[in-house]
């Protein structure tokens, strides 16, 4: 799984909160609404400036806080291709996997990256390149279900696909 985007970054100990605030919480949402609101608490603007495989470059604890799942979905609604961070808060990176979007622990990252540089992940062979720099990394090999999940599009659809290969084998 490759992927190719434009990077914007954000601090350290970015919580929830701010992912996607509490004043934005609906019962429902229509299409488009929760990624109108993505990083609201940080620039209330982010959401008409970010674009379908941007790449969201974090400090550490990215995602800390209340681990509402709103963070993620937006997310997942704006196109966000992958979030890349030091660490992470662990709820968070669970959701983020199970709305299909790569959540990429690399001690540092937050130095070697400047807003606007495009990034290439390859989570094949976990290897990182800042192509606007030439930075290089080797990443830590992701889980082969996490991968093949997020390849999927996420928990929902990787549910399905299995549920229904259990019906077709007649299980």
């Amino acid at each position: 799984m490759k992927i190719r985007g434009r990077t914007w970054t954000f601090g350290v100990n970015v919580n929830t909160d701010l992912i996607f605030p509490k004043p934005y919480f609906r019962p429902a949402y229509e299409p488009g609404e929760m990624a109108s609101h993505l990083m609201a608490g940080i620039d209330e603007g982010f959401a008409s400036k970010v674009r379908p495989g941007d790449i969201i470059v974090g400090g550490l604890n990215f995602g800390c806080g209340s681990s509402r799942e709103e963070a993620a979905g937006a997310m997942r609604e704006a196109g966000i291709a992958a979030v890349v961070a030091p660490s992470f808060g662990r709820l968070f990176m669970r959701n983020g996997i199970n709305f299909g979007i790569p959540i990429v622990a690399l001690a540092d990252i937050d130095r070697h990256v400047t807003e606007g540089d495009e990034l290439e992940i390859d989570l094949d062979i976990s290897s990182l390149r800042n192509l606007a720099t030439g930075y290089h990394a080797r990443l830590a090999p992701m889980a082969p279900e996490s991968l093949r999940m997020m390849q999927e599009g996420g928990i929902k659809a990787y549910t399905r696909r299995i549920l229904a290969e259990r019906r077709a084998a007649g299980a």
